[in-house]
């Protein structure tokens, strides 16, 4: 492995909670209700899937784009205020930047949801950091994790990513990099290029460096 490509939202931070908030007051103020289940329908994105949904359990009575944007401008809030990381994620990426390996902040957010996280980071945490602003195609498809690893110059053949949900654990295997899903509320498939933690906290870099040898290559040289 040539670096580590993490997902955001669920992966290193705890923001499903905060999306669940944010998503129930959004439609509250139209006077419509939303339950975990509509939050698991959505989970890991795109936007626009959120924005179909919301939209159709609306009536259709703003405006498409309309939950879109008072979405991000809630979560902006809430990043910046209630943000929580996951058990573990500062520890796990500190240690990964001390061996030497490269890291990449990939997430289906925003650009400005993004970067009300990355000032809860050490400076220079990662060498890429892509949002769904960046790409035409967000997760599912593969472009973000393509552009990161092109960001950072290695192939993503030999890049390990970390993920949480369904649409990001297909958008890592379809870019064809190695994954380490964490399954968040949903039941993941096996594949021969994905293992299965329960947790963040369940994982070390000496373990990561067992099961990826190559990446231990790297940080040898």
């Amino acid at each position: 492995m040539s670096a580590i490509l993490f997902d955001m939202d669920g992966t290193l931070i705890d923001s499903e909670p905060l999306w669940f908030s944010a998503e129930v007051q959004v439609m509250a103020e139209l006077g419509a209700i939303w339950e975990q289940s509509d939050q698991i329908n959505c989970l890991g994105g795109p936007m626009e899937r959120t924005e179909r949904y919301m939209q159709e359990r609306t009536g259709n009575i703003k405006p498409f784009g309309y939950f879109s944007e008072r979405l991000d401008l809630v979560m902006e809030k809430k990043l910046a205020n209630e943000l929580t990381f996951m058990p573990n994620a500062l520890e796990l990426t500190a240690d990964c930047i001390s061996a030497g390996i490269p890291l990449a902040l990939v997430t289906a957010s925003t650009g400005r949801q993004m970067r009300s996280v990355l000032t809860r980071f050490p400076s220079n945490t990662f060498k890429a950091t892509i949002s769904r602003d960046d790409v035409a195609n967000s997760k599912p498809f593969p472009d973000p994790y393509l552009l990161a690893a092109k960001t950072i110059g290695v192939d993503i053949s030999k890049c390990l990513v970390f993920e949480d949900s369904l649409t990001g654990v297909e958008s890592g295997l379809s870019a064809g990099a190695q994954v380490i899903g964490i399954p968040h509320l949903v039941e993941m498939k096996p594949h021969s290029s994905l293992r299965i933690i329960n947790s963040l906290a369940d994982i070390n870099l000496e373990q990561i460096l067992n099961w990826y040898p190559n990446l231990s290559s790297k940080v040898r040289n």
